[in-house]
């Protein structure tokens, strides 16, 4: 059976540690915390990854806890959104090396919960506690432009993800729905609402593809939702000649508390999931028989469970590295305040 290796901690942080980006083309990890810092690590050696050294603190910005931190696709640019309800836009500038908040986006009513930068870099989201999801367009000269603000959750919205080649936008939300979001000349809507979960949806993320979406929710399970084009093989209905997304696969049983955050690697096709049980979980597709390759109805199993990963601390969030030269590596953060490295280990 696979296991998990640690290979790093991190220590540095002063408080929780919300969430954990990786650089889109670089072996360097931003981190962000109640602390009201984000950190950016990268291994001490090239060929000794179990020292890590913290390379820059990115502070005096946000005036609370930053609960999101994302890279835009080029990594040259890092947002930042916390609970001040304000956005921070950072710049590197290669001279200095150095790293400058050069925008702060304002609007927002409560806490901003997630930030995400479309595939592209052109496009911005983020969410609130104020039930509202917000696009904003990039711009030059580090301006900034709210194209559109949807308010069709009924609750706290936890998260936005975007589509890995298209711009559409998936939202998770304390009123246990996701919603798809498409452009239409110039205005954003909600082009379906995906119902299922019995309780708040914490967080989701796309397979590579951009086909399937799994979700992590307060109901302690994970679902799979697939995307139906119109006139599928399937004889799936669909409305107003959108796409529809539905449940192909529910993993329940699983987490014994409410699952924070969930990972779907674009290298490796595995889910990783974290939980207020402080196990870390590790789910890969069965290929036994003609029914689990089937994507309409696909069989998931738990290969790899690893207990008490941050100790007796909640597991805030999990995150697979991006590129291929590590691509059995994932990263967890805790309310312990520490951000772990661990390698997937295939016996």
């Amino acid at each position: 059976m696979p296991h998990l290796e640690i290979v790093a901690i991190l220590e540095g942080h002063q408080d929780r540690v919300w969430q954990a980006s990786w650089h889109p083309t670089k072996t360097m990890l931003a981190t962000c915390s109640g602390d009201r810092t984000v950190r950016l690590w990268t291994p001490a050696s090239h060929d000794d990854f179990s020292k890590w050294h913290c390379v820059e603190t990115l502070e005096g910005a946000h005036k609370r806890t930053i609960r999101s931190v994302a890279w835009s696709p080029t990594g040259n640019e890092l947002a930042t959104a916390s609970f001040d309800a304000t956005t921070g836009i950072w710049e590197n500038d290669p001279r200095e090396n150095d790293w400058e908040c050069v925008a702060t986006l304002e609007g927002h009513e409560n806490e901003i919960k997630s930030v995400s930068w479309s595939s592209t870099g052109a496009l911005l989201a983020t969410c609130s506690r104020d039930k509202s999801v917000w696009i904003w367009e990039v711009e030059s000269d580090n301006d900034f432009e709210c194209l559109s603000v949807l308010q069709e959750h009924t609750q706290d919205v936890k998260m936005v993800a975007w589509h890995p080649k298209l711009e559409i936008l998936a939202s998770a939300s304390y009123d246990d729905t996701i919603k798809i979001w498409k452009e239409d000349e110039d205005d954003w809507y909600c082009a379906d609402t995906l119902e299922g979960h019995t309780s708040t949806v914490w967080s989701l993320d796309f397979n590579a593809e951009g086909d399937q979406i799994v979700s992590a929710s307060d109901d302690q399970t994970l679902r799979i939702w697939k995307m139906y084009k119109p006139d599928n093989p399937q004889g799936i209905p669909t409305h107003n000649g959108e796409a529809t997304w539905k449940t192909v696969c529910t993993l329940s049983g699983f987490h014994e508390r409410c699952v924070y955050s969930v990972s779907w690697s674009k290298m490796n096709g595995h889910i990783a999931s974290v939980s207020g049980d402080n196990s870390i979980r590790i789910f890969e597709k069965t290929q036994d028989s003609e029914a689990s390759i089937d994507d309409d109805a696909p069989t998931w199993k738990n290969t790899t469970t690893y207990k008490d990963a941050h100790g007796v601390y909640d597991i805030n969030g999990v995150s697979w590295f991006p590129g291929k030269q590590h691509s059995d590596w994932l990263s967890t953060v805790g309310d312990d305040g520490l951000v772990r490295i661990w390698r997937l280990v295939q016996d």
